[in-house]
């Protein structure tokens, strides 16, 4: 089973150092501000991209992706899945568990800075690291309804079983893009958790409490 759960805001580590300055990865670089780029930029005198630059994985001071996120269920969830975890990252696209990423200021959602706001029709070169998985694999995501059209977007190709719990009473209204395709299915998570409520879904997950 593999399970895919949405990223977090809050995050530890520093920013990207890159030849003594440092890089702040957002959705809307300020022009007048030479040291914000998004991950698909070309680094300046370079001809690759800040994302090529990670693909790499050669800056080992980047933390691993579950080590990135502050919250508490990015590690018990590693505990429990190892590398079949996966982060759904704004910034990043779906990435492994032990994929080494920069700290970064990119999110779906509205209540952000704009400068950090993704918008839908944004062009990101999305990493896909469920590209090469098992297909009799199930895959489970756990996140917010902001990141369920990118969860599509990038695993409609797979055969896979995908079931993606929710909260949001209209999410069916909302997702219809999931409607012929049989592959996934949506869950109903009952909580009262109004934020973040993911997390305790997740919790149940790793306890054994939820049917998939």
């Amino acid at each position: 089973m593999i399970i895919v759960i949405s990223c977090s805001g809050s995050k530890n580590g520093k920013n990207l150092m890159y030849r003594g300055n440092e890089i702040y990865f957002v959705s809307k670089p300020n022009t007048e501000n030479g040291n914000q780029f998004r991950p698909d930029d070309k680094i300046p005198s370079k001809q690759k991209t800040w994302r090529e630059y990670v693909n790499s994985q050669e800056n080992k001071d980047l933390l691993e992706s579950y080590k990135l996120y502050k919250p508490w269920i990015y590690k018990a969830l590693y505990m429990k899945y190892n590398s079949d975890l996966y982060i759904l990252s704004a910034g990043w696209g779906i990435i492994n568990s032990e994929f080494r990423i920069p700290k970064y200021d990119i999110t779906f959602s509205k209540r952000a800075d704009i400068i950090s706001q993704r918008e839908k029709h944004d062009i990101f070169n999305d990493f896909n690291h469920l590209q090469n998985i098992d297909p009799y694999e199930k895959i489970i995501f756990l996140g917010g309804s902001d990141y369920i059209e990118l969860f599509y977007k990038l695993t409609q190709d797979l055969s896979n079983k995908k079931i993606i719990f929710y909260k949001k009473k209209n999410i069916h209204r909302e997702t219809s893009f999931l409607k012929s395709d049989k592959s996934y299915k949506l869950i109903k998570y009952n909580t009262k958790a109004s934020t973040n409520w993911h997390y305790s879904c997740a919790k149940e997950l790793i306890n054994g409490n939820l049917s998939v």
